[in-house]
This record gives C-alpha cells, structure tokens and sequence, in this order.
C-alpha cells in the first residue's frame, strides 16, 4: 500500500483510489495503489512508473534523476516506438498523469506537441500544468525558449556556485525554484518534414545535453514509424532511453532499440525498454487505463491542487 507519510496524495485522489480498490494489476488504478516514491530534498518525485514486469509483476520505474527500486538513474531524453494500436499513446497519457499525481505544480509542468489536434490527450485537457500545442511555428518558439533557458540556467549556476538543479533549488528557496518541465512531441515524424524544426530541435537537444537532467528539461519523442527516413540518426542518438511497444519487423527495432524484440511482442500494451546506465532491456507491459478514468483523475488531481 501507498505510504501516505511520502506520497503527495490528497484527500480527493485517495478517496478516488479508494473507489478502484476491485480493480486488478492489469489496471493502472493497481499501480497506482502500490507505486512508491522517489522524493527528493525539495519534495520532487522524478521516478516514474514505466509498467510492470513480465515475469516477475514488479513496477519498473523510469528515474529521471536518481537511481530507484534497483534500477539507475535513466537519461534526460525518451523515445517511445509503436505502431497504431500498440499501447503507445496510453503509456505517455500514464506517465503524464503519474508525474502530475506526484508533484506540485510548481515543481514540473508538461508541454505536449501533437500535429494531429491534440486530440490523443482530450482525457488530460483539463490539467492545470499541461499545455497542449498543436502548431509548428508554436514548437519552433518553445525549442527556441529551451535552449535562451538553459543558457540563462547555467548563469545561475555560476553565480550561485552550484553544479545541479536540486544544488540550485535548495540556494533558492522556496518561492524561486526552478521546475522540471517534460515536453512531449508526438508524431515526431510529421514535424521533422519541416527543416527549421529539426534544426531548432537539434540545437535544443544539444543544449539539454551538454547539462543532463540538472537544466530541468527532459524531452520524450514519440513516433509510428522508427526508420532513417522520418527519424534521422542524428536525432535518435541523443535518446538514451528508448522504449518500444509492438513494431512492424526486426529492423525497425534494431534501430529504435539497438536490438530485436519489438517486433515479436504479440500483446498490446507489451514493452521492450533499453533505460541509460542499465546493462538489460527490460520486458514489461503497459497498465490499462480509459479515458473516462483518466478524466476522473485530472478532476481529482485539480481538486487537491485548487485546495
């Protein structure tokens, strides 16, 4: 059971957890029930629940900052493969919500980045930290932004003389801290026919980079179709966590993954996961979660955080 001493779970989101307590390990309600939390000296949690183990049922976790439940600290950017009918969208509308359930707002936001109308995350619309951008020149502003904020990050560090964001945020105090922001581009494929984007993209991608998880950025790319032709070398390199549902055939999970596997999950939901800093991939599944529940979530999240 949850730890309610180190979970940020309000009366409103226990008392929905509570209504779901029928509900099986298949169910994201479940995880939910027995996810633990990774917080930080400031009350961050950056240790998100990626599915659970084939074999053994266990939460995996993807730790964006540190090392957590056996598994190390993972790398600042995601990719995420699959092709229509996978799990794909379902995993990223779970981890936003377990990033919104496990932090206030004011240490991580969510900006997402959808050409196709944003219409894969009308369940989470009503979030008050996640902003849902549907326009390229949009996009293209905002990588612009990201990397004008890390420069001025680093200043900050220099001034104060600290060399990471949590170093920063505990010289800050309380009402000046820097929030993570996760940025999710979806149907990156669509977007990167456009060469300003892409360039813009890189730039932003070597920026966070060349700091890690300490700018406070980390970007998830999500795409159908994992191949040289919609997603350059360049770009899927920087990826060090890469997380594949069921893909069409071996070679584009070698070059989602580096390795075969994706091609042979035969369920949906099935994931072959290749986190930064681990030796193995790891075979999980995705929890289920509809879209009426995940509404049901985003009302319980706003009532707690509006108290």
């Amino acid at each position: 059971m949850l730890d309610k001493k180190s979970m940020r779970y309000p009366a409103a989101i226990q008392a929905l957890l509570e209504k779901h307590t029928h509900e099986g390990s298949d169910s994201m309600w479940s995880v939910w029930r027995e996810r633990l939390v990774n917080r930080n000296n400031y009350g961050g949690n950056y240790s998100f629940v990626l599915g659970r183990q084939d074999k053994k049922d266990e939460l995996v976790y993807l730790n964006f900052e540190s090392a957590f439940h056996g598994l190390c600290a993972h790398a600042p950017y995601t990719l995420v493969t699959g092709m229509t009918g996978s799990g794909k969208s379902s995993f990223i509308r779970n981890l936003l919500l377990d990033i919104a359930m496990t932090n206030p707002p004011d240490l991580a936001a969510i900006k997402v980045f959808d050409p196709n109308g944003g219409w894969a995350f009308e369940s989470l619309k009503g979030l008050h930290r996640l902003r849902v951008e549907t326009n390229i020149e949009a996009a293209k502003g905002y990588l612009e932004s990201i990397v004008k904020s890390i420069q001025a990050h680093e200043k900050l560090f220099e001034t104060l003389g600290v060399k990471n964001l949590e170093e920063c945020n505990n010289a800050l105090g309380l009402k000046k801290r820097i929030m993570r922001t996760f940025v999710v581009i979806d149907e990156i494929a669509v977007w990167l026919i456009d060469d300003d984007f892409r360039a813009k993209l890189q730039e932003a991608l070597k920026a966070i980079s060349n700091k890690g998880w300490s700018t406070g950025y980390h970007l998830i790319l999500a795409t159908q179709w994992p191949d040289e032709r919609v997603l350059p070398k360049e770009i899927r390199d920087y990826f060090g966590n890469r997380i594949a549902l069921k893909l069409p055939n071996a070679e584009m999970s070698e070059y989602a993954l580096g390795i075969k596997g994706a091609e042979s999950l035969s369920e949906l939901g099935h994931a072959l996961a290749v986190l930064g800093n681990e030796t193995e991939a790891v075979h999980c599944w995705i929890p289920w979660l509809s879209d009426e529940d995940a509404e049901r979530m985003v009302t319980a999240i706003r009532v707690a955080e509006d108290r």
